[in-house]
């Protein structure tokens, strides 16, 4: 399983399904199946969307408000000293 959790993947992800469930050779129980999936997936995707849509907009008011706290907030200490 990809561990790569960004946006971007996501949306690979969904791609994916999309063209799965276009596939024409699906049987019946199959295509249920992806349906099921599908569902699934835009259920999970909208929570994922959501929490990044919180992390930018926390991103634009400490821009905003409190420029010189953006760094150190959107990249705690324990992070940029485990990338030194």
């Amino acid at each position: 399983m990809s561990k790569d959790r960004s946006i971007n993947a996501l949306n690979g992800h969904l791609h994916d399904q999309l063209e799965r469930l276009a596939n024409p050779d699906l049987t019946d129980a199959e295509m249920e199946t992806e349906i099921k999936r599908s569902k699934a997936i835009a259920s999970l995707s909208v929570k994922i969307i959501d929490g990044e849509r919180v992390i930018n907009e926390r991103a634009r008011i400490i821009a905003e408000y409190a420029p010189e706290r953006l760094v150190d907030t959107l990249m705690p200490k324990e992070i940029t000293d485990a990338r030194s």
